[in-house]
């Protein structure tokens, strides 16, 4: 979850090949590793403590670089299409390796997953921090995408192992899904700090000391788990499915730049092939799945939910990308200062969630995600309104709250719909789907969102114009709103 992505308060969903199918595979389920019952609470803890912080450098990765983004446009002289790629680049190797993540953590040994992983992250921050130009830094965000999408699916099964079935598993979900809101509420303070402080690359160097500090303690603090017979995983049709989604993110980018149509329209055409051939080879010899159960896409919920994930998160993703820059760049804010004005987003999008999940009980999920959708379309209308000297108290701030609050709402429903008539031994899969639209929509929405803002010209210093962001933002909601309210009209069983 993928990589809670900006505002998102709930864990990522579990990996795609988490739960297990006894009649079909029986040495392939999980086996808990329980903490010992009558372990001392702080060593019961340490591996929630250990998962938790795995889980926070996804959603703290992308959060604490919101702010540093306008300084390192400013040092390469990098537009604002271009360095949207810090953020799509990232989104683009986590949406098109997520599904193959979780193959990993359910074939391999899980703690030798998650550390692979957490080393990659701390790889692509070293690159980025060190990069003499801005491209580097955008191999050592797709490192770190790459890294993030290996991480999260063992970070999730490991949870699921450690701790058995009751209230303790109730507390540790609860702790893991905290951890990654607070983790994305402190990267947005903590970024705009250190860049502050000590320059945009230092944000890169507290990424990779974070990414190894947690590599060692999950040494020491996790169990090794279990290696499981390993299941067959096609590389063909594996790589079709990967070659498919990041080929989609890429056109998207170059249909978006001026004179790029015809390259987009033929990497367009090349998605659409490998996708085909995945559809061809969707199955493994013994009628097992490969990485995606492809029966599962025509289940009405299932795709509701990656449409309107997809639609989500490319104007949740794409607008929270554009207001730093209109922060500092159009209201001269200080990278500090910009990400504290950005902090309500998450503190609004926590309180809602806590809301949500008592209304889902009573009110089901078409309700919430219909809402959710209005408000956060409503929330991203209002910066229309705000101008060069306009009071940060106002469009801004409204607008920061009622996105957030509509984020907070719909993401939740998202994830219910994403389930209805899925059999519960597929619910791992069908969460994937989700998560995968969600990583597709968070990689295409900051560079086209930053494409149609920087075709109406650009201000004095070089960046986006206050017109290019109003537009940007007024077909991001539009965006959401015809995309989005469709999707839903079908009633949804509770």
């Amino acid at each position: 979850m993928p990589a809670a992505r900006p505002g998102e308060p709930l864990p990522p969903p579990p990996s795609p090949l988490v739960s297990c199918e006894p009649a079909r595979e029986p040495a392939a389920c999980i086996r808990p590793e329980p903490a010992a019952p009558g372990a001392p609470g702080p060593v019961r803890y340490l591996p929630l403590a250990v998962l938790s912080a795995a889980a926070g450098l996804d959603a703290g990765g992308v959060a604490i670089l919101n702010s540093a983004l306008p300084s390192m446009g400013a040092r390469f002289g990098t537009s604002a299409q271009s360095l949207s790629w810090a953020v799509t680049g990232y989104a683009l190797a986590f949406a098109g390796l997520l599904l193959w993540g979780g193959a990993m953590a359910d074939r391999l040994r899980r703690r030798r997953v998650l550390v692979g992983g957490l080393v990659t992250v701390a790889a692509g921050a070293v690159l980025a921090f060190t990069a003499p130009v801005f491209w580097p830094v955008v191999v050592g965000r797709v490192l770190q995408g790459a890294g993030a999408a290996v991480t999260m699916p063992a970070a999730t099964a490991l949870l699921t192992s450690v701790y058995a079935d009751g209230p303790m598993r109730s507390r540790a979900l609860g702790v893991f899904s905290a951890a990654q809101a607070g983790c994305y509420g402190a990267g947005l303070v903590l970024g705009g700090v250190v860049t502050g402080a000590f320059g945009w690359r230092w944000v890169f160097a507290l990424q990779a000391l974070a990414a190894a500090a947690t590599a060692v303690a999950a040494v020491r603090w996790l169990p090794p788990g279990a290696r499981h017979r390993p299941r067959p995983l096609d590389p063909t049709g594996a790589g079709a499915l990967v070659t498919a989604i990041t080929l989609t993110v890429l056109g998207a980018d170059l249909a978006a730049r001026p004179g790029g149509g015809p390259l987009a329209g033929a990497t367009l055409a090349a998605a659409a092939a490998a996708g085909c051939l995945w559809w061809r080879r969707g199955r493994a010899r013994g009628g097992d799945a490969v990485l995606l159960d492809r029966d599962l896409l025509r289940l009405r919920g299932v795709r509701t939910a990656a449409l309107v994930a997809g639609a989500f998160y490319f104007c949740v993703t794409g607008t929270l990308f554009l207001l730093p820059l209109y922060l500092q760049q159009v209201r001269g804010m200080s990278p500090a200062a910009s990400g504290l004005a950005v902090l309500p987003v998450s503190l609004a999008v926590a309180a809602a969630a806590l809301v949500s999940g008592r209304l889902m009980r009573t009110r089901g999920p078409r309700p919430l995600l219909v809402s959710g959708l209005l408000l956060t379309a409503a929330g991203v209308l209002l910066w229309c309104a705000a101008g060069e000297h306009s009071p940060y108290a106002g469009p801004v701030l409204a607008g920061l709250v009622v996105t957030g609050v509509g984020q907070g709402l719909a993401f939740p429903a998202i994830t219910v719909t994403g389930l209805r008539d899925v059999p519960e031994r597929a619910h791992g899969t069908a969460s994937a789907v989700t998560a995968t639209a969600l990583q597709i929509g968070s990689g295409i929405g900051p560079t086209v969102l930053a494409g149609i803002a920087q075709s109406v010209g650009t201000a004095v210093g070089g960046g986006l114009s206050l017109p290019g962001h109003h537009l940007a933002y007024a077909v991001a909601a539009g965006l959401l709103l015809l995309v989005g309210l469709p999707a839903t009209a079908a009633p949804a069983r509770r």
